[in-house]
């Protein structure tokens, strides 16, 4: 049997409906009861998530009434009621996009607490908010009589024509892109930049790197667009450049949700036993040198050689606390979400109290 486009669009919509629901929850439950840190980038996921399960479904109702299929094929009552739901899908997706986009970039200031970097979050936060509300509001009203948007047939009819309707979504998705790629260049670079090459810099560019999927589902849909006549059998080509929108959509969701599940994440590596530990019986001791993090202890040597052990406190390796960035506590090299980059600050301060080679080794307390 010949699996039509439709049915794929259906299936497809049924799986991002679901893995997104559930990477929200998760990152809900993580925020809300593990790290204990809300902030504006989880209320625009939470507010891009209904949007675009709504968006979906309405994606998989559309098959009911032809999509997919050759438009010679799709009854009269069945193709009315195609076309009045394409306005709104479309409306959802300016909207969908924009919260997405909205929720990473409103994460860059936790991921880097410096100056220029919040500059460029909110320069590119006012441009996604007016590329989303100026075609969504365009969209709306490109009709005299607004809800001729909804009828095709509707007597008497003056609407944008479909070409100025289409460079309106050629300029959005251009742009889109544009600011895709950027969502995945700064991040990649302020990590790249700002964190010693280790296995955890790999793990935190990986997790980073699935953006790229989102850059290039934004790129292809942007060829799509440009290269189809949608005015000719829609309903056949429309599914064309809907599995791709969607993809973009949820898939940008997801991308936005991954940093925040890294404390969940390493719950379960550790539960499996495959995450290596130290253990130690010696009571840490508060010292200022840290700033309150845990306890120094210092070894001179009479080579030159220093050497420093840093015990944490219990409290800032527990789960409430360690949530608190993207990386593991026990590799104290990055503090990627809810402190800046300290690490070179810190490492600097140690260098200039000492007079020798020093290193650093931290050690993990748990409480069985």
């Amino acid at each position: 049997m010949v699996t039509t486009r439709g049915e794929v669009s259906r299936s497809l919509n049924i799986c991002l409906i679901t893995f997104s629901t559930i990477f929200v929850i998760l990152r809900f439950y993580v925020r809300c009861f593990m790290t204990k840190v809300l902030g504006l980038d989880d209320a625009f996921s939470f507010l891009a998530l209904p949007v675009l399960i709504a968006q979906s479904s309405l994606e998989i109702r559309e098959v009911s009434y032809g999509a997919g299929e050759q438009i010679t094929t799709v009854s009269p009552e069945n193709l009315k009621k195609f076309f009045s739901l394409l306005p709104t899908m479309q409306l959802l997706y300016f909207i969908g996009i924009g919260l997405v986009r909205l929720s990473i970039i409103a994460f860059l200031p936790r991921l880097w607490k410096e100056r220029k970097v919040t500059l460029i979050a909110w320069a590119l936060g006012f441009a996604v908010f007016a590329m989303s509300i100026t075609c969504f509001f365009i969209m709306l009203f490109e009709c005299k009589h607004i809800p001729d948007l909804w009828d095709k047939a509707a007597p008497g009819r003056q609407c944008l024509s479909s070409q100025h309707e289409a460079y309106m979504f050629w300029t959005h998705s251009g742009i889109g892109v544009f600011i895709d790629i950027l969502l995945l260049v700064i991040p990649l670079w302020i990590i790249s930049t700002r964190m010693v090459v280790s296995t955890t810099k790999k793990r935190v560019l990986l997790v980073f790197s699935v953006g790229l999927f989102v850059v290039i589902t934004g790129a292809v849909r942007l060829g799509i667009i440009v290269t189809t006549n949608f005015a000719v059998n829609t309903t056949f080509f429309i599914t064309k450049t809907s599995i791709w929108t969607d993809l973009e959509g949820h898939v940008g969701l997801w991308v936005a949700c991954f940093p925040t599940l890294q404390p969940l994440l390493r719950i379960v590596v550790r539960s499996l036993g495959l995450s290596s530990n130290y253990r130690t019986t010696t009571q840490p001791k508060p010292s200022s040198n840290m700033g309150g993090f845990g306890s120094v202890t210092w070894k001179r040597r009479s080579q030159g050689y220093m050497e420093h052990h840093t015990e944490p406190r219990r409290d800032s390796i527990s789960d409430d606390c360690s949530g608190k960035c993207i990386v593991r506590y026990e590799e104290r090299e990055f503090d990627l979400e809810m402190n800046s980059l300290g690490s070179d600050a810190t490492r600097g301060r140690f260098n200039q109290n000492s007079k020798g080679i020093v290193r650093t080794t931290d050690i993990e307390v748990r409480r069985d």
